[in-house]
């Protein structure tokens, strides 16, 4: 007798070799039937003790059963306890991005459908985007050309239009659930069913784009979000006289904004949210610099402090969105580590909130994961439940985790960790670079070198491209979990045995669980919600993301 549809349980899976030479397979996909006998729902941890001829009594096998049982880890998933709103999952096409795109990627479509379609690839639907110059440039570029500018008379947006622009729109066609091509020629995208179909989940290479179909239809009205963020603004609007953070001869001297350049700040930054706005593209979120608390010698950056930002916001920036008809966009403070040397503890966003105006201009505060511990988000939220929280920035690199089985466990986990201290988003860095982290003009103009970062992609000499490990970290969420869900409470046992993991229901009523395996060993995990159980077996090294249909 067949398993009923609705109760079989779907399961990607994503492991790393041993030895940390690659990755075995890639979303590779299984069919995980309902164990209706919770008497049974732990067995298949081990074989049963006895063969057909044995003569081990009924009640030794039993005794083993229990002990199964008893070693199985279990998670519970009640979709009923719904946690934060998911605002999307997303990367960066930086100016260095977009130029490996443009001027080296051969298979163009094919990136771009890998990364952001909704059906063929891990169906990113967030871009955080740099306004001007940030870190992963092929040179430096501005907006304003006349210097000074205070009434903005000289800005041209046309650097933007002709370096990012064009890879910005290619990805919205492609969140939009069609062929890139297809959506350029006018064509209406086709939504195609996913029913019944299979396969080794994304592995793109330039000859061979992600092949299987999402598990969760999207809506025919998604689009992609756009979430601003200056490093640095433009030179004479700080005290430094510099885009840089800081003179490397004079480190002590660090670049703030000008007070009196509060104004003219805040109609720069909402020129680019309206440019960005009439190309279409739905700016969702602004933050007024990144990281304010790492200025520095290297590459564009400004500091700012709590109280700087608070009257930055309140009394400049927030005014002129609402008079561009922009006060719908979420001003997101700090944009931050979980904790720095200033600020341990998200202490800049608590004196943010300090604050009242501020708070009341603030829709939230933006996070990045390289330094602290994410349960600070846990602690901002329960203080400040009513205001968001989004993590924006998080980079591989070979400063970091390795390429294959340490960077795909490290960051699994990390995402992991970011959903369950109530981010509404996750957004990881570049979504390509080349070999050597680049391009980075401000890297190789310093004595760092190369920038040592990696994309969620790298782009080879040759014009191909790879996926790397963080590609399929973050795609065991983005393929599978689309705006508009919800993070849902689950409960453990309290065993060792228990991975990492993540739960959320989607808008169409289906649960998602991501698991973590950062074991070298295989182990059962028992899975339960609304009096079902299946017994799911997650290989050694891996990430699993499990989907199943509401009772």
């Amino acid at each position: 007798m067949s398993a009923d549809p609705a109760s079989v349980m779907k399961l990607w899976c994503t492991r790393a070799a041993a030895d940390d030479s690659g990755l075995l397979d890639t979303m590779a996909e299984r069919s995980v039937p309902t164990d209706g006998d919770a008497s049974r729902a732990h067995d298949s941890q081990g074989p049963d003790v006895r063969d057909a001829d044995s003569a081990v009594p009924d009640a030794v096998v039993a005794d083993a059963a229990v002990r199964n049982r008893a070693a199985t880890a279990c998670i519970h998933v009640d979709p009923s306890r719904r946690r934060q709103r998911i605002d999307g999952f997303g990367a960066s096409i930086t100016e260095a991005c977009a130029w490996l795109w443009s001027n080296r990627v051969r298979d163009r479509e094919g990136m771009i459908r890998a990364v952001f379609d909704p059906h063929d690839g891990i169906g990113l639907s967030l871009l955080r985007q740099p306004i001007g110059p940030s870190d992963h440039v092929t040179a430096p570029y501005r907006f304003l050309r006349r210097l000074p500018d205070r009434r903005l008379h000289s800005l041209d947006f046309g650097e933007e239009d002709r370096r990012i622009l064009p890879m910005v729109l290619a990805a919205a066609r492609a969140v939009a659930g069609g062929d890139t091509g297809r959506m350029a020629a006018g064509v209406a995208p086709v939504f195609e069913s996913a029913e019944g179909e299979r396969g080794h989940g994304p592995h793109p290479t330039e000859s061979s784009p992600a092949e299987p179909r999402l598990t969760e239809p999207r809506p025919t009205h998604q689009r992609l979000r756009i979430i601003a963020s200056a490093w640095s603004a433009p030179w004479w609007m700080k005290t430094n006289g510099s885009v840089l953070g800081q003179w490397r001869a004079w480190p002590h001297v660090q670049g703030y904004l000008r007070r009196s350049c509060y104004d003219a700040y805040a109609r720069y930054l909402t020129a680019f949210c309206v440019h960005y706005r009439d190309c279409g593209l739905d700016v969702f979120g602004l933050t007024p610099v990144n990281e304010p608390d790492n200025a520095q010698s290297i590459w564009p950056s400004m500091a700012m402090t709590p109280a700087q930002q608070a009257r930055f916001v309140s009394r400049y920036l927030a005014p002129r969105l609402r008079e561009a008809n922009l006060d719908g966009i979420r001003v997101m403070g700090w944009d931050h580590n979980y904790a720095t040397p200033r600020y341990p503890d998200g202490g800049f966003v608590r004196s943010l909130y300090a604050d009242e105006r501020a708070k009341a201009a603030l829709a939230g505060s933006a996070w990045h994961y390289y330094g602290g511990d994410p349960a600070t988000m846990t602690a901002i939220h329960r203080y400040w439940p009513d205001h968001g929280i989004w993590v924006t920035e998080a980079s591989g690199g070979e400063w970091g985790p390795k390429l294959w089985r340490d960077a795909l466990l490290t960051m699994g986990r990390r995402i992991v960790a970011m959903l369950n201290h109530w981010a509404q988003a996750v957004i990881l860095w570049n979504v390509a670079l080349d070999e050597r982290g680049g391009p980075d003009y401000y890297y190789r103009n310093s004595a760092e070198g190369h920038s040592l970062n990696r994309g969620l992609l790298t782009v080879l000499d040759d014009g191909t491209w790879r996926a790397n490990a963080d590609y399929y970290a973050l795609g065991h969420c983005s393929r599978f979990v689309p705006a508009g869900s919800f993070v849902v409470e689950t409960r453990d046992d309290d065993r060792e045995g228990v991975p990492p993991h993540v739960a959320f229901v989607t808008p169409t009523d289906r649960r998602v669980l991501v698991m973590v395996n950062d074991r070298a060993g295989a182990r059962d995990v028992v899975v339960e919600e609304a009096g079902r159980r299946w017994v799911v077996n997650l290989p050694p090294y891996s990430l699993s993301t499990a989907v199943w249909s509401g009772a």
